[in-house]
């Protein structure tokens, strides 16, 4: 009865996956290709250590992606992705610096970053889903594979615990004093 459920959600999480890596890679792509140009762009921006800067997410754009379509490492790949994306947003694409064409331009695109970042939130909660790696690794039930020659001892149940006596009292000198002053 959930398979077609199952695999509804399942799919829908493939593709969220696939959608997400897509708006990283063209600008991946572009940014390898001119690693300097971008460096050099961070750089005028008042980023310290631009070429630095320019090489992580550079990585992060590239490796981040292939980790999204795989569903590798989950919040991982997705916090690697946030922080990129949010370097490159608010260095690159500050719309409150400009006026007329240019700022609804840099607008919507700060927008649309903003929006990706939502996607990446997302997945970071909901996780990859039953048709990644992930859950090719961890077994299609949801439990991690056992090691090879180890097998879990079932538990016994635990006995009740027992009433502990109250403590004997023993009579003081001083009670008969107190009992007399009451």
């Amino acid at each position: 009865m959930f398979e077609g459920r199952g695999a509804g959600i399942n799919g829908i999480l493939l593709l969220n996956r696939l959608l997400l890596a897509g708006c990283f890679l063209p600008a991946a792509i572009g940014r390898v290709t001119n690693i300097s140009g971008f460096a050099a762009t961070l750089t005028m921006k008042g980023v310290p250590y631009g070429d630095v800067v320019a090489t992580l997410i550079v990585l992060a754009e590239v490796f981040g992606p292939l980790a999204l379509i795989f569903g590798l490492a989950p919040r991982l790949s997705a916090s690697v992705l946030i922080g990129a994306l949010a370097v490159t947003t608010g260095t690159l694409h500050r719309f409150w610096e400009y006026g007329g064409l240019n700022r609804q331009a840099e607008q919507a695109l700060f927008l649309s970053h903003l929006g990706v970042l939502a996607g990446l939130l997302f997945y970071a909660l909901t996780g990859p889903g039953a048709w990644s790696w992930q859950a090719w690794w961890r077994g299609f039930n949801g439990k991690a594979k056992p090691a090879k020659g180890k097998r879990k001892q079932p538990s016994r149940p635990r006995a009740a615990p027992r009433p502990r006596p109250a403590p004997a009292r023993q009579p003081m000198e001083d009670d008969d004093e107190m009992a007399d002053a009451a």
